[in-house]
């Protein structure tokens, strides 16, 4: 409770000891009389006196009540809280208002969207004052403001409001406060007010990383929620995405991650589908947690695939988040291109060793097998050659400058390479690559041929990483397969002080790296350090096990399903088989195409689509002559999900900076109210019209 004027709090008090201080001044003293007798009249006293007394008692409570009620009348009292604005009509004011416009805004409580009260109190706030500039800060992934700087046309103002919906994105609350930070800066005038005012439901996730220290000093902080008193139960589709290589005819994994965020365990039918596929099942979901579902799917077209799972029986507070939209890239054969100046009519080599072994590496889980294309190390910028998803190298001779450019980018761009290294030239070839990769190839190991005092001999692997692929195949048979080989030849190597140690998957028993893994960008990179012609490797039966796990772990991609959140700017690299930049183009959902601020160009790593901001969730395709060449799924950012909000205590104290933050839960008044005097004033009547009762009720 507090009071519009506060001095006749002060005369009240005065006011209400007058009566107290009257009534022990004009107390009735005894006078004697002369009587012969007074025993008679001692009785009269006595009831005269205890009536008098219960009376005077009576007044006194009465009349102090009634000046009591009476000062607090004149004060005003205002029971809730104080308006957030500004009142003084003598100070000029600099008011931003920013309107949260997050997906979670559009959490519904009792049928209402928290946007929709969030967009009532914006227009409150933006009511016509003279003595008030203001500006309107709409944000979610990026903060757009109405003007440039604050501004007297209201009426702009209220239209914005007006056609601001809520959008598909996470709230990026440093920069919102950023922008608002240089609005409130350009206020120049030293007696201008500035005032921030923010409308949002507070979201745990999102406003945990607030930062108010960025606004200039002594600005009025002002944070009203829109978030109910609980937070409201909700369901969401988190992420989809496939296991694995996806291939033609082949059994494909999905993986659907859900999430319940209600205080009790749901049931959840979903629908799962896949181009023409569509399957419907069932999943339990514990209450405040998350669920990972599998389903197999058996593909049968080849090339991108759009999909979506979406839950059909939600009725939870948040519609957009029951269902989520991915991409699968389908294939009907691993391409594998294999870089040799050796030459097949030359008899048995070491690539007809190593194309043997590729071969049969998929015809067990594809009828359509492998495809082994053979190329010459000058055949770099044949066009089949970015299609490979596979590149081999085996006795290429030096390469050029350009060749290992072009490695690097196909790389980076997600292409998976085997190089196996036995000649000096592997040794220069792979310091080119590693400068051309620059800070993306992390190699733990420098190759370098051996000298001719130490030739290399007899070796055999030592410190083997069987947990991990390729040698985890092998099981408890590990020792038994890897003891009988023997090893000659190849190149020596010494420990560098960047990449990681788990790189080095085996090393030879003169503590030479054997098997090098590191990744490059989007892509992986195995150096394979064996002169296939100077070992037992081929003839052993570990040999085709043992390439076809390694070339499995190169080509199966870290992610099947490309994905950008909402709104957000994003760079994509497309695989090296969309070609030049020209002819292509890029569709969203419902035929939607590429904004302003979209554009696809190229670098020396490959072709890129960049944007200011991804569009609305969906699938967005690239496309060449109408053929699909690319695809990507924008998705709202899952965080949107998790309606929680952070306490009004954390808001106003820890993540406050030292400022001072006023704050108002959803569930408190706007302002707060001015109509008890009324009641109050006629309350001192009502006494004062007691206290004449008394009066005469008690009249001697």
């Amino acid at each position: 409770m507090s009071f519009v004027h506060t001095w006749p709090i002060l005369l009240g008090l005065t006011a209400a000891a007058l009566p107290v201080a009257i009534h022990f001044l004009t107390r009735p003293r005894p006078a004697p009389f002369p009587f012969s007798t007074i025993r008679f009249l001692r009785e009269v006293v006595q009831q005269r006196r205890a009536h008098q007394r219960l009376r005077d008692l009576l007044i006194l409570i009465l009349r102090v009540a009634a000046v009591t009620l009476l000062a607090w009348a004149l004060a005003r009292p205002l029971f809730g809280q104080h308006s957030l604005e500004v009142e003084d009509p003598n100070v000029d004011v600099a008011r931003v208002v920013l309107l949260d416009a997050s997906q979670s805004m559009a959490a519904g409580d009792h049928g209402i969207q928290a946007f929709e009260r969030a967009r009532a109190m914006a227009a409150e706030h933006l009511a016509y004052n003279p003595r008030v500039r203001a500006n309107l800060i709409d944000a979610a992934a990026s903060a757009k403001s109405v003007f440039e700087g604050a501004s007297t046309n209201f009426a702009a103002l209220r239209d914005r409001i007006a056609d601001v919906e809520v959008r598909p994105e996470r709230l990026n609350v440093r920069a919102a406060l950023a922008r608002s930070a240089t609005m409130l800066a350009d206020q120049s005038a030293t007696s201008t007010t500035r005032e921030l005012v923010v409308i949002s439901d507070f979201q745990r996730a999102n406003w945990s990383a607030a930062d108010f220290s960025g606004l200039p000093q002594k600005t009025r902080i002002v944070l009203q929620s829109v978030a109910p008193a609980e937070t409201p139960a909700n369901l969401a589709v988190l992420s989809v995405g496939c296991q694995g290589r996806a291939m033609q005819d082949g059994v494909t994994r999905c993986q659907i991650q859900f999430g319940n965020f209600s205080p009790n365990e749901r049931r959840i039918e979903f629908e799962l589908t896949i181009g023409e596929i569509s399957v419907r099942r069932q999943a339990v979901c514990p209450a405040r947690q998350t669920a990972l579902v599998t389903e197999d799917v058996t593909l049968r077209a080849a090339g991108w695939q759009a999909g979506v799972c979406r839950i059909t029986d939600a009725a939870d507070a948040l519609a957009a988040d029951d269902s989520r939209s991915f991409v699968v890239h389908v294939r009907s054969a691993l391409a594998c291109a294999l870089i040799t100046r050796q030459d097949t009519r030359g008899g048995v080599s070491t690539s007809y060793y190593l194309e043997r072994a590729l071969s049969p590496l998929i015809e067990s889980e594809s009828s359509q097998g492998v495809r082994v294309t053979r190329y010459d190390p000058a055949q770099f910028d044949d066009e089949g050659l970015s299609t490979a998803d596979l590149i081999v190298l085996d006795h290429p001779g030096k390469l050029t400058e350009a060749s290992a450019r072009k490695l690097s980018a196909m790389l980076h761009s997600g292409r998976a390479l085997l190089y196996v290294v036995s000649e000096p030239a592997d040794a220069v070839n792979l310091k080119q690559l590693a400068l051309a990769a620059g800070a993306d190839l992390q190699m733990p190991v420098e190759f370098s041929p051996t000298s001719a005092n130490n030739l290399r001999r007899d070796l055999f692997l030592v410190d083997v990483r069987r947990d991990r692929p390729p040698f985890s195949i092998f099981g408890d048979g590990l020792v038994e397969q890897i003891s009988p080989l023997r090893f000659s030849g190849g190149l020596a190597s010494r420990r560098l002080g960047q990449g990681s140690a788990d790189d080095i998957l085996a090393v030879y028993s003169d503590r030479s790296a054997a098997l090098v893994l590191s990744s490059c960008g989007a892509g992986m990179l195995a150096v394979l350090n064996v002169d296939l012609n100077n070992s037992n490797l081929p003839s052993s039966p570990a040999f085709v096990p043992l390439i076809g796990e390694l070339v499995e772990q190169l080509t199966t991609p870290r992610t099947q399903h490309p994905t950008v959140a909402s709104g957000e700017p994003s760079v994509i690299y497309f695989p090296p088989e969309a070609g030049d930049p020209a002819g292509l183009r890029v569709i969203g959902p419902g035929g939607n195409k590429q904004n302003d601020a979209s554009e696809i160009t190229s670098d020396q790593l490959g072709v890129m689509w960049r944007t200011s901001a991804v569009g609305l969730p969906g699938v967005w395709r690239v496309d060449r002559g109408g053929r699909t060449v690319f695809a990507a799924a924008s998705v709202i950012p899952a965080e949107e999900s998790d309606l929680s909000s952070l306490d009004a205590d954390v808001l106003t104290k820890r993540i406050a900076g030292g400022r001072k933050i006023e704050y108002r839960g959803s569930h408190e008044p706007n302002n707060a109210t001015d109509d008890t005097w009324t009641w109050l004033a006629a309350a001192c009547l009502a006494i004062m019209l007691v206290e004449l009762v008394a009066l005469r009720t008690f009249r001697v």
